[in-house]
């Protein structure tokens, strides 16, 4: 075999170190398509058996993302070329490049292992955010060698790097060395860097290739397997390197026809904007009142398993569910972005989610940042934000501590005989703690509990195990994430039926609410279905008439609601609406370099910087969607109203610790 290589490629009389860098190249594109395919198969349960032309389109558009990263990942190959041509060190160059070959397999193949459990988990793939959520996390790397057997894995993955560096060997021994004049030295110079300079931007296209181009079809699954994850992840590291450039996406009208246009959009009939520069509102009805506020921030709830939004789930959720009857249940409720870190600064802050890092991880939040906590804290309560996990994770300690949170109860807080996971001790336990910390408060109450346990390993205490009914287990381990939902269900009516003997209990109103939900669907409109959650406000106390409101609302109408439930009596700088008064209904999801806009009936779509798109939709939410020109006044009026909302946010909120609002 090694022979009759050798003899046609001395037949093709190309300089062999032409070909040796090419065949490198291959090899890189070879090894990325070998994983795309892995990543393909991971997918399995979502594949469509009609759908194969357009996965097999998938590895053909990935090889310009794959061509991208391979021309960057043979540059180094490149200067050691020239050192060895410069030096004549032929043992420098052969180690060099065979240790470069074997390191950049290793990366290759890691990056991709780790992108398919990411993409499983964020239905996203791999990016820096989540990668430095997970490695500079204590508990996120606890759960993840106590989840997978990462040192088995290691093992394998050394060895199948060797392996795929075996083939890549034999083949670049076969091509032997061969003499070749200066001028085809020259023309094989000349086409590598031709060559490279053109994979290295995807093309001779005005722009550089985005990952956009990989949006080609309306399988949600073909266009994520077309993704190149390390493109992926490079792409979102760039992105990230410049904080300014975030805040530049946001930016598209005159900054006082946005805010104008955003006030219009957030009015308030019960409550008057108090001066010209900020979203500050005072509420014009009179008589305050001291009632409790209980917020359960509920981990991972997904409208798609919760009982009084999709009937086919009335076992997982019947205590959500019989309060969703007997209160104000919400049916277009969205998360406003992917992550805890997210619902907690939208439903907290009353924000929405920008471009870039999480609101409570950025700067702007170290001091003077709006939130429920000290708003409620200026009109006299005491305020609690109870959790079984550690409170360090994504900085929720240092921003709820340095935003109105008197007390920040964690993990450490717990006997270290309670049961739990990596998370945190199990629901039932901080529910407990939950009726202690009200019983101790000798005036009004603001109390934030989020839980953990409906989150990976997706356990339940073994006390519970006879209690919780089996479900089938179909995609997304669904059958395990029902249970685990089930089980926190079960906490919470435990805790409310022991809350009912208590004196606060009728002066209280209990707000649930999801911090985001799970990556359940698959289809043209997956990333805002999966955002789809449970909202609910029950208050025994108040003599609320019950309501179910289907407008689409948002994690960032929680604050104001509540407020307008209690009279609040200050002036308070929140960006949502009480949704009990408002004229308008929207809802606004950021996740990357994507924005979803919901209001009416419409959902508007836009790609930051490339393109944007208009849909009539079902409410709930359904796959059957009408797009609507881009030329019509609808699109105009939408893209208007979004566009505005984004920039003032981001506008107002760089504001924050700068001037007093």
């Amino acid at each position: 075999m090694n022979r009759r290589l050798t003899l046609t490629l001395q037949a093709v009389a190309l300089p062999v170190n032409f070909i040796k860098f090419w065949w490198a190249f291959i090899f890189f594109i070879a090894l990325m398509n070998f994983w795309r395919l892995v990543f393909l198969l991971s997918q399995f349960g979502f594949l469509q058996g009609s759908n194969w032309t357009l996965y097999t389109r998938s590895f053909l558009i990935g090889l310009r993302f794959d061509g991208m990263v391979a021309s960057y990942l043979m540059l180094p190959l490149g200067i050691l070329m020239i050192i060895k041509i410069i030096t004549s060190n032929e043992r420098f160059y052969k180690y060099s490049s065979r240790a470069y070959i074997i390191l950049s397999s290793l990366t290759i193949s890691l990056i991709n292992i780790v992108d398919v459990f990411v993409f499983q988990e964020f239905d996203s793939h791999l990016s820096f955010l989540t990668l430095r959520s997970y490695t500079v996390q204590k508990d996120s790397m606890a759960f993840i060698f106590e989840e997978y057997p990462v040192f088995l894995a290691l093992v394998i993955l050394l060895l199948f790097t060797w392996g795929v560096f075996t083939l890549y060997r034999i083949v670049n021994a076969a091509i032997q060395d061969k003499t070749s004049s200066i001028f085809k030295k020259s023309l094989g110079l000349t086409l590598t860097i031709i060559m490279l300079g053109t994979f290295s931007r995807g093309g001779w296209q005005e722009r550089p290739l985005d990952w956009g181009f990989a949006m080609f079809s309306p399988d949600f699954v073909a266009n994520q397997t077309a993704l190149n994850s390390l493109f992926f992840l490079g792409r979102s590291v760039v992105q990230f390197s410049s904080e300014s450039n975030s805040h530049e996406l946001t930016q598209y009208y005159d900054p006082e026809d946005a805010f104008d246009t955003t006030r219009k959009l957030l009015h308030d009939p019960l409550a008057d904007f108090i001066d010209d520069t900020t979203m500050t509102r005072m509420r014009n009805v009179q008589g305050g009142n001291d009632y409790n506020v209980i917020l359960v921030l509920l981990e991972s709830h997904t409208a798609a398993f919760c009982g009084y939004l999709n009937s086919e789930n009335k076992l997982v959720t019947p205590n959500l569910d019989r309060m969703a009857q007997h209160g104000l249940a919400f049916t277009n409720c969205y998360a406003n972005g992917v992550r805890s870190a997210h619902g907690i600064g939208s439903v907290i802050m009353s924000w929405p989610n920008l471009p870039g890092l999480p609101l409570i991880s950025r700067t702007e939040s170290v001091n003077n940042a709006p939130s429920l906590g000290s708003a409620l804290k200026a009109a006299g309560y005491s305020t609690i934000f109870l959790y079984g996990g550690d409170s360090q994770f994504d900085n929720m300690n240092g921003f709820l501590s340095a935003n109105g949170f008197d007390r920040v109860l964690d993990r450490k807080d717990f006997s270290s005989a309670h049961a739990g996971t990596k998370w945190g001790v199990f629901d039932h336990t901080v529910f407990d703690r939950t009726l202690e910390e009200l019983d101790k408060s000798t005036k009004p109450i603001f109390l934030t509990l989020f839980t953990t346990s409906n989150h990976q390993p997706w356990s339940i205490p073994p006390e519970y195990e006879a209690a919780i009914p089996n479900f089938p287990d179909t995609l997304y381990r669904q059958g395990n994430v029902h249970r685990s939902m089930a089980y926190v269900d079960q906490a919470l009516g435990e805790f409310m039926e022991k809350a009912a003997r208590h004196e606060w209990y009728n002066n209280s109103i209990f707000v649930f609410i999801a911090d985001h939900g799970l990556t359940v669907h698959k289809s043209p409109l997956a990333k805002v279905q999966n955002a789809h959650i449970p909202f609910v406000i029950y208050a025994p106390g108040l003599s609320l008439e019950p309501r179910i409101i289907d407008k689409p609302v948002s994690q960032v109408d929680v604050a104001p609601t509540v407020l307008g439930l209690i009279n609040y009596p200050l002036p308070y700088t929140f960006f949502g609406q009480n949704v009990l008064a408002s004229v308008n209904g929207v809802a606004c999801k950021i996740i990357g370099g994507e924005a979803f806009w919901l209001q009416d009936d419409y959902l508007y779509f836009e790609r930051f910087g490339q393109d944007a798109k208009l849909f009539k939709i079902q409410k709930p939410l359904a796959d059957t969607f009408e797009q609507i020109s881009s030329d019509s006044s609808l699109f105009n009026y939408y893209q208007k109203n979004f566009r505005s909302y984004l920039q003032t946010g981001s506008d107002q909120f760089k504001a924050f610790g700068k001037v007093n609002n």
